[in-house]
């Protein structure tokens, strides 16, 4: 008996059902082999600072006094007539300050007499290094200077202990311990408030005009990277909300990136003519530099032929057009001028005796010598050129 598998029979065979569970034992072991000998822990990596706080070195700060709800925003100075400073905010410039002329420490001052608050540090003197001009510390008769006694280590920097009003604990800030604020003998300013260490002058804060400046002998405590050691958060709070208490709308501005000009900028204000010329140099230069598409034309320049080859080509012209006449009578005019220089006494012989002197010289029939030199009909470029050649014979034998 012969057995079909009827239409419709969904019977699975048994070698089907050993792949699959094949598979699956497969995939249970696999998944048994990972846990057993591999470990799945998450760990944090510090990457560093990323985006703007790569560049910006008081972001956390700036964020901080934000969350405290201080009116916080980076202000940039260049140019002067930019400046979105009023009477009564707060400006921390927590560089050298290099690239600050006389001009443009005048008119922090001038905002300052207003009454603004300047937050500031500056360059440390070291002995007798030279120091660049700092028109603002020479205006308030103050200045860093760099002390280290013979017994003290550079390596050892405690934080200055700070005394704050109407609390009993103290605040704890990390000055760099061998930079210290000192008084010039032109200093002669109201001091509102002063931090000391052992004697070490670390900040400062004098009465100008209606306003005041606040010289720090380093803002390295407000970085990103210090601003949550210690203290440094609450006492930059405090620096940052000291005009809050006389003006309402009072804003903290920083400056980041003024310790070096920008040339063009600079040059741009002040040397307009000068940009503006060597922009459209270079604009020429550009011109004449950069590559031209397209087919080149090819320019013919003028050749300058010689004088054989205008009487080759003037012959040729006439030789085609059937002038034959005309080019044998410029052979016979020339022979004639020979026949003068060589034979003058032939010009008084008779036309007869001509011919025969011609046909002696030549060793040529008279008949022959007649047709090559008086004979004008010319019809055929045969007869031309046994003329022509009579005649060239005769000028080869004068």
């Amino acid at each position: 008996m012969v057995s079909r598998k009827l239409p419709g029979d969904s019977r699975i065979s048994v070698s089907s059902i050993f792949s699959f569970l094949s598979v699956i034992f497969l995939l249970a072991l696999g998944y048994w082999f990972i846990n057993h000998e591999f470990e799945f822990r998450y760990e944090e990596v510090d990457k560093g600072y990323q985006g703007e706080a790569l560049t910006n070195p008081f972001l956390a700060a700036e964020f901080y006094l934000r969350s405290m709800g201080q009116k916080t925003k980076k202000l940039k100075l260049f140019p002067i007539t930019d400046s979105q400073l009023v009477s009564g905010d707060t400006l921390m410039i927590p560089g050298k300050r290099i690239a600050y002329d006389k001009r443009r420490s005048e008119f922090i001052l001038d905002w300052v007499n207003r009454g603004g608050h300047l937050i500031i540090t500056g360059e440390v003197i070291k002995g007798n290094d030279y120091q660049r001009e700092d028109y603002i510390l020479n205006a308030t008769g103050l200045q860093i200077e760099w002390q280290v006694a013979e017994d003290e280590s550079l390596e050892e920097d405690e934080p200055v202990n700070l005394d704050v009003e109407d609390e009993e604990d103290f605040w704890q800030v990390d000055f760099v311990n061998y930079q210290v604020v000192s008084f010039t003998s032109d200093f002669d300013k109201e001091v509102i408030w002063q931090v000391t260490n052992n004697s070490k002058l670390h900040a400062i804060q004098i009465k100008v005009g209606a306003g005041r400046v606040t010289l720090l002998s380093d803002t390295k405590m407000f970085r990103n990277q210090f601003i949550d050691d210690y203290d440094h958060a609450a006492f930059l709070f405090t620096l940052s909300n000291d005009q809050a208490q006389l003006y309402e709308d009072s804003v903290f501005y920083y400056s980041v990136y003024d310790n070096q000009t920008n040339l063009l900028s600079w040059l741009w204000q002040n040397a307009y003519a000068l940009m503006v010329s060597l922009f459209i140099f270079l604009f020429m230069v550009l011109w004449k530099i950069v590559p031209r598409f397209g087919p080149l034309v090819r320019v013919q320049k003028p050749v300058s032929r010689r004088f054989l080859d205008h009487l080759v080509a003037s012959g040729n012209y006439h030789w085609r057009q059937g002038h034959y006449s005309y080019l044998i009578y410029a052979v016979r005019k020339q022979l004639h001028v020979q026949i003068n220089k060589r034979y003058p006494e032939w010009l008084n012989m008779s036309r007869d005796n001509q011919l025969k002197r011609f046909a002696e010289i030549s060793q040529l029939e008279v008949s022959a010598v007649e047709k090559a030199l008086f004979d004008t009909q010319i019809e055929r470029a045969e007869d031309f050129m046994i003329k022509i050649k009579i005649l060239e014979k005769l000028r080869k034998n004068l």
